[in-house]
């Protein structure tokens, strides 16, 4: 075989290895992120708000409890609370484009005003309204 035949197969080589590795670097960056839990609530909670069907998950949540769209303030009883599970973004809107608030770490506890139906959790941060992807989100009943 002459060099430049060679060549062009290793260059053709190298290439496609090169986009097999940049898809499998944007397949594991874009990759859903899921929360592992114990407590039935806070699974039913999580899974609803990422976009999972609960019932082929989690057992059924009471009535008597918040479900995500539903905003906090309409059972006064009961404050819900969250915490991160991982490092994550504070936004000043609902929306990956908006403003980073701040970068909170793993475990940051905050109260829930709202866990919308649109994949973001409206909290109290700071003494402002503020949000955060559900994604990222543990609810606790603290």
């Amino acid at each position: 075989m002459k060099k430049t035949t060679i060549n062009a197969i290793l260059i053709s080589i190298i290439t496609l290895m090169s986009v097999s590795i940049c898809f499998l670097i944007f397949c594991i960056v874009t990759r859903p992120r899921y929360v592992i839990v114990n407590e039935p609530e806070t699974a039913a909670m999580i899974t609803e708000a990422s976009g999972f069907d609960e019932d082929e998950l989690q057992p059924e949540v009471p009535a008597s409890e918040n479900t995500a769209g539903t905003p906090v303030e309409n059972s006064p009883d009961k404050t819900m609370h969250g915490r991160t599970s991982t490092r994550v973004n504070i936004r000043d809107a609902a929306s990956e484009n908006a403003k980073v608030l701040n970068t909170v770490d793993e475990g940051t506890t905050f109260e829930i005003i709202e866990i919308q139906d649109n994949g973001w959790t409206k909290i109290l941060y700071e003494g402002t309204e503020a949000y955060i992807s559900s994604n990222f989100v543990i609810v606790t009943n603290d």
